[in-house]
């Protein structure tokens, strides 16, 4: 993209917010093509969730999935529901192709309306427990953030006496406020793919997990699942300033797993605690902005941290 396209892309996205009900002005929007720079270092993830969001968006469009979670009425109605959509919505494909058509679009829905329906969750037992232990071998970490589980996490895990406190950390990292309460040092089992979207029970989609990202992790699936917005606080030292969403912070940190520091860094969630900082300092916490670091390559420093007491002023819920 050149020059005159990026500051073309700059101008018709920024200054039409204000003609934002005008479906001319949305039309010119809708017709240019999002520059790469845009998306910036969450380029993968911010296009791919979209686009699952819009086949999503698509598919019940079609046959809403929720109007059969309760009663089921069998996938032949599903066909038929879908059937009647088809023709009308691909009028530049052959006919002869819409029959396969409608089965694809019928066997996702009926697969979305199946991963809707209520199922019980099974309390996992020892055995359970013991082969995911025994898999992450004597030094244990969140799968998501990489956070190193206590003493006192171990033996509440796995059911043992302990002689161990509490953590209780004087100081809270306030763009992942992890330590404002107990539940954010437990161990917990994850499912990987949610349990409440269909996933299963099988070990395969288990993972031991820290409280605080398996709180905020909960069913959901993508990045625009939370608001749009990062919430605003106000740092004893940087003043008003932008945190990002922990889903957002924990999706992000899921997903790539390592530092993305820019000349390279061995920190992964195997090895170390990872968080999220910002790719440009004066920038909002948003998802175009935030980078997965470890705290070497964060250039908050020890800004990042402030005092236990005013964080849970500031995160009360």
């Amino acid at each position: 993209m050149n020059f005159d396209a990026i500051c073309s892309f700059l101008e018709n996205t920024s200054t039409r917010l204000e003609t934002s009900w005008q479906m001319q002005s949305l039309n010119s929007i809708a017709g240019l093509r999002v520059p790469d720079f845009i998306t910036g270092r969450q380029d993968t993830v911010l296009r791919a969730d979209i686009n699952t969001l819009w086949t999503q968006w698509f598919l019940e469009s079609i046959c809403d999935p929720e109007r059969f979670v309760e009663s089921y009425p069998g996938y032949a109605h599903i066909i038929h529901a879908v059937a009647i959509e088809v023709p009308s919505l691909f009028t530049n494909i052959e006919v002869s192709k819409h029959g396969e058509l409608i089965k694809q679009i019928s066997r996702l829905v009926d697969k979305e309306i199946q991963r809707r329906q209520t199922r019980n969750r099974i309390a996992f037992d020892t055995s359970i427990k013991d082969a995911l232990w025994d898999v992450y071998g004597p030094e244990p970490r969140c799968w998501i953030c990489g956070y190193k589980f206590s003493q006192w996490a171990i033996d509440k895990f796995l059911g043992c006496k302990t002689v161990e406190e509490i953590p209780q950390p004087q100081f809270i990292d306030y763009l992942k406020p992890r330590g404002l309460n107990e539940r954010d040092f437990q161990i917990e089992i994850d499912h990987v793919f949610p349990f409440a979207g269909g996933g299963g029970d099988d070990p395969s989609n288990l993972r031991l997990v820290c409280g605080w990202c398996n709180s905020h992790k909960r069913n959901r699936l993508s990045i625009y699942d939370v608001a749009a917005k990062p919430s605003v606080i106000r740092h004893p030292n940087l003043g008003r300033v932008s945190v990002p969403h922990p889903f957002w912070t924990v999706r992000l940190l899921s997903l790539h797993r390592r530092c993305q520091h820019e000349g390279g860094c061995d920190k992964t969630i195997e090895n170390s605690e990872l968080t999220v900082t910002s790719r440009h300092q004066e920038g909002s916490m948003n998802p175009v902005n935030l980078r997965v670091t470890c705290l070497d390559h964060d250039h908050i420093g020890s800004k990042r941290f402030i005092s236990k007491k005013l964080a849970q002023s500031l995160f009360k819920k």
